[in-house]
């Protein structure tokens, strides 16, 4: 069974497989808490195994909170972010949290900005199979939504510690690995003559990354993760995304329409076409159209 609504549920004697399925009491996979991307509910691979690893049981109140693409900044942000929100909200008392983080600075910070300290977090691997006295689960939030949105912005900006930090005012965020402008030098030539200044996010700690997006007024950028820090830009900021045809998801435009950001979106030409998926491919984009 499918909701489209945000929810919260206490599952006495769930079990957690892996970083993978929540099983129901009765031995059902419970999908909309257990899906796998690209997959339909009987292609899941809990149905690949042979063997499940022994089954260890716990008296505890433990919530779940994995995620499949949990190692995504992005994913991270707006999603897992806003199912520990959800389970705030629901008030009720969890022991243990399973979370299959990769302790990422970005989600060590965080996990600790919400107030789950260390000794609570169960970091499950392959073998990982748990009973709990009660199981909570909250569902997951897939798209930005103004209640998720908020929840990040204010949990970690506080407008009384933002500083103002010169020279970032028009900011180009450059990829490292795929989706990358394979005509960037042309691009940045360019945005030179507008005093933009390029940035790779990866190497910024947290707390600069939300400084930078809260001074900006213009920021173009390749679709990437790094635009979930759109959730600490001021009302009026422009965004410029870039994309290829090939790879075109509504993720950062549904941010800026909940945050009254001005958005603009080019699409450019596909390039380094990649067998496996489509948001790997490159881009080059027209410096006329940017100009313009």
């Amino acid at each position: 069974k499918f909701s489209k609504k945000a929810f919260v549920f206490k599952l006495p004697c769930g079990r957690v497989l892996g970083e993978k399925a929540v099983i129901s009491p009765d031995h059902k996979l419970l999908w909309d808490v257990s899906a796998e991307w690209g997959k339909w509910p009987a292609e899941h691979s809990i149905f690949q195994d042979k063997r499940l690893p022994p089954l260890k049981k716990t008296d505890k109140t433990v919530a779940v909170l994995n995620h499949p693409a949990a190692y995504n900044y992005y994913h991270w942000m707006l999603e897992v972010l806003a199912r520990i929100h959800l389970l705030q909200e629901s008030r009720l008392k969890i022991d243990k949290y399973i979370i299959n983080h990769r302790a990422l600075p970005f989600q060590l910070e965080t996990l600790t900005a919400c107030g789950i300290a260390p000794d609570k977090i169960i970091q499950p691997d392959n073998r990982f199979h748990l009973q709990a006295e009660e199981l909570v689960v909250p569902s997951y939030v897939n798209l930005p939504n103004l209640w998720s949105v908020n929840y990040v912005r204010n949990k970690f900006m506080s407008h009384s510690n933002m500083i103002r930090v010169d020279g970032y005012e028009r900011i180009y965020i450059k990829r490292r690995a795929y989706r990358k402008v394979i005509n960037e030098k042309e691009i940045l030539g360019i945005l030179d003559k507008f005093n933009f200044k390029s940035i790779v996010l990866e190497v910024m700690p947290l707390k600069k990354q939300l400084e930078v997006f809260y001074n900006a007024k213009v920021i173009i950028a390749p679709h990437g993760a790094g635009l979930a820090n759109l959730v600490f830009c001021k009302p009026g900021t422009t965004i410029i995304e870039l994309f290829s045809p090939s790879f075109m998801e509504p993720h950062y435009w549904l941010i800026c329409r909940l945050l009254h950001l001005n958005y603009r979106l080019i699409v450019g030409k596909r390039e380094n076409l990649h067998h496996y998926w489509t948001g790997f491919d490159n881009m080059s984009i027209n410096p006329v159209q940017l100009l313009k």
